[in-house]
């Protein structure tokens, strides 16, 4: 049997570098109305260049994704800085059901973030900009892993964490009580901050656990 090899063109490959510098540029502009300056990306996206073209569609659709939550967030009158409201919106554009306490364990201060269970993010909050200095062509196009670093053993333990909620032999809201611990952007001059998750939640689709709430707290450490 033979396998169908579809060509890229350079016109092709263009298109999504040109969709994923106007999204960058509008979430950036949307940040700023609310205090937050970020640069949307580097010179000549030299990240999202080296990408492969399948993986630079599934970025452009996910910057995509919260360029547009961000908008119906401005648009019906909310700040991208009230957390549930706007964490409510991503499930609800997600699709996913969240137990009912999530929202007692958030603030505005918190860190918030959304992982499907094969670990993508699929969302973060405003806040997560506010604690950040990479691009969002950095966000976006490197694993996270390669842009920060923490104890290798904390970072196990999170993970361990997150595997128990999503596999269902937590089913519920779980505050893990792993330590607090530095985390550093991997970059000269990069930030640093206490980290530590709050509680890591199931999110169902169809009755399925398919994602996981994370709610983290943040406290740069100032060099």
């Amino acid at each position: 049997m033979s396998i169908e090899v579809v060509k890229v063109s350079h016109q092709d490959v263009a298109m999504l570098v040109e969709k994923f510098k106007l999204a960058s540029q509008k979430i950036c502009m949307m940040f700023s109305t609310e205090g937050v300056y970020r640069k949307p990306y580097l010179e000549g996206l030299p990240h999202f260049r080296a990408l492969s073209y399948e993986k630079m569609a599934e970025v452009v659709t996910s910057i995509t994704f919260f360029k547009e939550l961000c908008e119906e967030q401005i648009a019906e009158g909310y700040k991208l800085k009230d957390n549930s409201s706007f964490v409510w919106r991503a499930f609800r554009k997600l699709d996913f059901v969240p137990r009912a306490d999530v929202f007692n364990h958030m603030t505005d201060e918190d860190l918030v973030e959304i992982y499907s269970v094969d670990n993508k993010q699929l969302y973060r909050n405003f806040r997560f900009f506010e604690c950040c200095s990479y691009t969002l062509e950095e966000l976006y196009s490197v694993e996270w892993w390669n842009l920060y670093e923490r104890n290798a053993d904390v970072t196990m333990k999170i993970f361990a964490a997150g595997m128990k909620v999503a596999t269902g032999e937590i089913a519920d809201s779980y505050i893990p009580g792993i330590e607090p611990a530095l985390l550093k952007e991997v970059k000269e001059d990069g930030q640093s901050f206490m980290q530590q998750v709050k509680l890591i939640s199931p999110l169902k689709r169809n009755k399925r656990v398919e994602g996981l709430l994370v709610i983290e707290t943040a406290e740069q450490i100032l060099n």
